[in-house]
């Protein structure tokens, strides 16, 4: 339907790292007015098959001693109206349309009763030209008590200039008599249909399509992305921004980070349909809440590394290098025995997104035990590490990607067990477990793509990313497919 494009447009939600009204706010979006100028088109297609289905209720009445029935009255054309879709600074958006034509046709019958006149009846067709054809509407955006868009519209007014009316067979003269009263009805009907028509579509269809937009989206099996509105949209005259939670949580426990969103950098292009604002601060939430319900924790073993490469972790030896060769009291003191690293982070993990790119820093522990002949675990000795690493982001359709391509790891033993251990030993092996274990699985979550929480029927094209201080903007224009 035509209001689906504008009402989509006004909903989608990423945005800024802003204070807006007291509350932090981690996505933005603005819809400019070109993004209107398309959602204008995709609108006025839609109504013009609407207004296609017109028809008009019959008519019967009588007039100067003269019967009529107007009947199967029905549109058969409709000339597109100049039009356009602009904001309304401060409330929301207007839409009006200048010099549409409508074109009818129906058939009409006429009973002459007259007592100085014998009875006479007849029959035939008529064509009807509507010109000068305008419309205006207003549509007011909000926000309800759980985060979700409202619309309502409001001031509709039609308008008609000129009818134009043309009948086929009979008396010309006679036709007089029940044309004005067939001029009338039209300009009536038509005007009623058509903010009948739009004020429904937005009120009732339009309104139940946005109370239905989920607020949250899982990802994966353990996340909650909570992107509900916290204020009703800020309407400039060039474009609108929508302003929204941007946090994500432990599915379960929606306990907010104790940390704000900073202040991010803007941009103050509007060439484009509509830009999207991703801070760092969602990421940084997901993992706060990681860290709080203790999921950055992980046990590698040899079955988690290549079949070529699981033998760098027994202690003693065949045919290639191991843990055993490069430190000689661990194969001294735990012979035939494999090694399993537990991997746990000290704090959540930060990002910091700059115009240079995205970096990454984690800290926490390795701790390093030998699984013996009986399966016990012996205690071997406890790592210190710090990793920084950079991440490339890129977008294809409505999914950002996310690929890891370096990594800087310090390493201090502690706690050893097993005396002195040379660092570039373990140094060798824990770059060893990133490069085939750690790295792939977060690539293989970067491919899948983080989807932008945006409806099946909107598709972006011509798409690129930004860096800002802050902040990954996603630059856009769209195509409806609805």
């Amino acid at each position: 339907m035509f209001q689906q494009y504008i009402f989509i447009c006004c909903v989608i939600f990423l945005g800024s790292l802003e204070i807006v009204n007291g509350k932090s706010t981690g996505f933005k979006t603005r819809i400019t007015s070109n993004g209107l100028n398309y959602a204008n088109k995709v609108a006025m297609n839609a109504l013009a098959a609407k207004i296609r289905t017109f028809s008009v209720p019959d008519q019967h009445g009588d007039s100067g001693g003269v019967e009529y029935d107007l009947t199967n009255m029905r549109v058969t054309g409709f000339t597109e109206p100049q039009s356009n879709i602009v904001f309304l600074p401060g409330a929301g958006l207007q839409w009006t349309a200048h010099g549409a034509g409508v074109s009818m046709h129906g058939d009409f019958h006429y009973k002459i009763h007259k007592k100085w006149i014998p009875s006479i009846s007849g029959s035939g067709s008529f064509d009807i030209s509507v010109s000068g054809l305008d419309f205006s509407i207003n549509m007011i955006l909000g926000v309800d008590v759980n985060g979700r868009p409202t619309i309502a519209a409001s001031g509709c007014s039609c308008g008609i200039s000129s009818v134009n009316i043309k009948f086929h067979g009979g008396w010309a003269w006679l036709y007089n008599l029940f044309s004005g009263k067939l001029e009338d009805t039209v300009k009536k009907t038509l005007k009623n249909k058509i903010c009948d028509s739009v004020t429904t579509q937005i009120n009732e269809e339009g309104g139940k399509k946005l109370a239905s937009l989920p607020v949250t989206v899982k990802l994966g099996r353990r996340f909650l992305l909570d992107y509900r509105l916290l204020q009703t949209p800020n309407f400039q005259p060039s474009y609108m921004e929508t302003f929204h939670k941007g946090e994500i949580f432990w599915l379960g426990d929606e306990t907010d980070a104790p940390f704000e969103p900073p202040t991010m950098a803007d941009i103050g292009d509007t060439q484009k349909m509509m830009y999207l604002w991703i801070s760092d601060y969602m990421f940084n939430t997901l993992g706060y809440a990681a860290q709080m319900h203790n999921y950055l924790v992980r046990n590698i073993t040899a079955a988690d590394l290549p079949p070529d490469e699981r033998g760098i972790l027994n202690t003693t030896c065949t045919s290639f290098i191991c843990l055993g060769s490069l430190i000689p009291q661990l194969q001294k003191a735990f012979p035939n025995s494999t090694v399993e690293l537990n991997l746990f982070s000290g704090n959540p993990p930060t990002m910091t997104i700059t115009s240079e790119g995205l970096n990454v820093r984690c800290g926490g522990k390795i701790v390093l035990y030998a699984r013996q002949n009986d399966n016990s675990l012996a205690y071997l000795m406890s790592i210190i590490a710090t990793m920084e690493t950079t991440v490339n982001v890129s977008i294809a359709s409505e999914l950002v990607y996310g690929k890891i391509y370096d990594i800087k790891l310090l390493l201090n033993v502690t706690n050893s067990a097993v005396g002195p251990v040379a660092g570039g030993f373990i140094q060798m092996l824990i770059n060893n477990v990133l490069k085939t274990v750690l790295i792939p699985k977060l690539n293989e979550m970067g491919q899948k793509g983080f989807p932008l929480p945006v409806t099946g029927k909107i598709r972006f094209i011509n798409s690129s990313l930004r860096l800002l201080q802050r902040a990954v903007v996603i630059e856009t224009d769209l195509n409806y497919t609805g």
